[in-house]
């Protein structure tokens, strides 16, 4: 089961879009508590495949990385990291919310840097991938590690 924010976050939606679908009838949601949860075949079949098609974009991306590809980062040295974290989907969608407000942030050492986000409901495992400069990514992992104590 998801909840709206943790939908949100694997479509890369705003949670108010979820909503105005679940009100729409465009995704099947039962309301559990006052808030809205939605069962993973249900996501599944509204995202279309959406969640299958973003793991395989992230693998291409890691791939490409490692072959030597382009990344939207920037720099003499760039960095990709991928942490496999065995953390509740709830706990996953903060530490993202977070990332994005920290890659958001005014820092001018951040220079282009990328973040990508996924949560594979079947593994119980959040997939954080950052591409940057290594000071900026190792800033980034510090405030995981912080998040998962």
């Amino acid at each position: 089961m998801y909840t709206v924010e943790e939908l949100a976050g694997l479509l890369e939606m705003h949670p108010r879009t979820i909503r105005r679908y679940i009100r729409e009838g465009r995704l099947i949601a039962s309301k559990v508590g006052g808030e809205w949860r939605i069962r993973e075949e249900d996501a599944e079949k509204f995202a279309g495949g959406h969640v299958r098609k973003l793991q395989e974009g992230m693998n291409r991306d890691i791939v490409s990385f490692v072959n030597g590809g382009h990344m939207e980062a920037d720099g003499k040295v760039q960095v990709c990291s991928v942490l496999d974290c065995w953390i509740d989907a709830r706990e996953a969608a903060d530490i993202s919310r977070h990332l994005i407000e920290f890659m958001n942030g005014d820092d001018p050492s951040r220079g282009k840097a990328k973040f990508q986000y996924l949560y594979v409901e079947e593994e119980k495992k959040s997939r954080f991938i950052l591409w940057g400069n290594p000071s900026f990514v190792g800033r980034l992992l510090c405030e995981i590690g912080e998040r998962t104590k």
